[in-house]
């Protein structure tokens, strides 16, 4: 488990630091600037230093959508088990939520993403990908802004 620094983010994709803190539900295979979810439930781990004020939480990601088919994504984030945020997202999200630094463990954290319509592209017949996508993600940050 790494520590996670203020205004350092997590990039994903093939040379991002995510490796250094993902716990389940990632792919192995990245592309150039995002990495897959391909569960249900997606995980990152770390600890992080002395919080002087509360931080913000920023995430961008893009959601696996079918037109037609699968026209949006959900997505619900967890710091330790405390919800902090949820979204619809049917394009590119940038979301921002400001998190109580009282909700943060000095040993260890838990930042979980729950994708309730998360999908297999080949159970519904889309393509050959066996993974359970919900989205690809670039980056995610605790700015002390």
């Amino acid at each position: 488990m790494d520590t996670l620094a203020t205004n350092v983010p997590i990039l994903f994709g093939e040379a991002g630091t995510h490796r250094r803190f993902t716990v389940a539900g990632w792919s192995e295979d990245s592309n150039k600037d995002t990495t897959w979810t391909v569960t249900h439930v997606a995980e990152l781990e770390f600890r992080n230093g002395v919080l002087k004020r509360d931080p913000l939480l920023r995430i961008r990601a893009t959601p696996f959508i079918v037109a037609n088919e699968l026209p949006f994504q959900e997505i619900n984030v967890y710091l330790n088990g405390i919800w902090l945020t949820y979204a619809l997202a049917a394009n590119d999200i940038s979301l921002e939520v400001r998190v109580s630094r009282n909700f943060f463990n000095s040993q260890r954290n838990l930042l979980s993403f729950a994708l309730p319509r998360a999908t297999c592209p080949r159970d519904r017949g889309w393509n050959e990908d066996q993974r359970i996508l919900g989205f690809a993600f670039q980056r995610v940050e605790l700015a002390d802004a």
